[in-house]
């Protein structure tokens, strides 16, 4: 809660759009989700932003589904959030395949007193071959950097899959054959691999073509 996730978006997406209300405290809580998007090197990426009260876990679970990689954000300012935040996260990554990527940031870094990264991993025992940046949204410390360093996870994890589709543009049958899918779980891959923006389908010709431009990022 008030880590940063709203001002995270925000600074790679002006016109991110936030699900807000007024608390009595007068701080605005998101209450619905953020909504963003950024395009790196040939990558169409989401940035879906979800609520940090405990309550909202059924938001959570909404925003969480399908994501291909998780940005985690600390408040590196108020370790006593630390409990509410480990909370969250088991409860998201239950959510999801246990080979998706998470990344995470140590925010408010150029506040007084915010913990380095490393001890905001010892006191929450996060795995130590975890990447964790050390991150401010109001001075865009380490935040394009951040997105960068996931979404070229998340392309390895996809980059056999897009070479063996691009022999296979012309021959759906041959694609399932050699990824042994049954014709129902072949067209699944495409649906889902075409909202993800990795491939155009044509439904006429009954082919696809992978997006170009698709590569690592510096």
């Amino acid at each position: 809660m008030q880590s940063g996730k709203s001002s995270y978006i925000k600074y790679l997406d002006n016109n991110a759009l936030n699900v807000e209300a007024k608390g009595k405290d007068e701080r605005y809580y998101t209450v619905g989700m953020d909504l963003g998007s950024i395009k790196l090197n040939g990558f169409d990426c989401y940035l879906f932003g979800t609520p940090g009260l405990l309550r909202f876990s059924v938001m959570r679970n909404i925003v969480t589904s399908g994501s291909d990689g998780i940005i985690f954000i600390f408040d590196s300012v108020h370790p006593e959030k630390d409990d509410s935040a480990i909370v969250i996260l088991n409860s998201v990554r239950k959510l999801l395949p246990t080979n998706i990527p998470v990344v995470f940031l140590a925010n408010k870094q150029d506040v007084e007193g915010a913990r380095p990264p490393e001890i905001i991993r010892q006191q929450n025992y996060l795995p130590e071959n975890s990447k964790i940046f050390p991150t401010s949204t109001t001075t865009g410390l380490n935040i394009k950097e951040s997105i960068t360093h996931l979404v070229n996870i998340i392309y390895e994890e996809y980059s056999s899959l897009i070479q063996v589709l691009r022999t296979h543009e012309n021959d759906i049958p041959g694609l399932a054959e050699e990824l042994k899918k049954d014709s129902i779980e072949i067209k699944n891959l495409l649906n889902n691999l075409e909202i993800k923006r990795f491939i155009e389908v044509d439904r006429v010709q009954k082919t696809y073509k992978v997006r170009s431009g698709l590569k690592y990022l510096v």
